[in-house]
């Protein structure tokens, strides 16, 4: 019996603790900074999200922001698309951090 390689893309979870009325956002791009942005997503506080990463990316990056916050968007990666990851925002609006969950 012969097996078959499936390949399926890998999702990007993220829990949304900030704030009440905050606008988190994620943002995976194949370039550190955005530049080569694939997907993007963003909501309201305390209402988790994902991101879709498809196979054809083998390397990305993840930009997290909130809306309104004087703090720079925070870049995380480069990770290698091997597998789902999930992350974690907390904090208020102008003092927030992101983790691993």
């Amino acid at each position: 019996m012969a097996l078959t390689l499936i390949e399926a893309d890998h999702t990007v979870w993220i829990q949304n603790k900030v704030s009440l009325g905050s606008i988190t956002r994620v943002q995976a791009s194949v370039v550190n900074g955005g530049d080569g942005t694939f997907a993007d997503e963003s909501r309201r506080a305390h209402k988790g999200y994902s991101l879709n990463i498809p196979d054809r990316v083998k390397q990305y990056w993840l930009g997290f922001g909130v809306s309104g916050s004087f703090e720079h968007d925070k870049w995380r990666g480069p990770f290698t698309n091997d597998g789902d990851r999930c992350y974690h925002f907390h904090g208020v609006l102008e003092n927030w951090d992101i983790s691993d969950c």
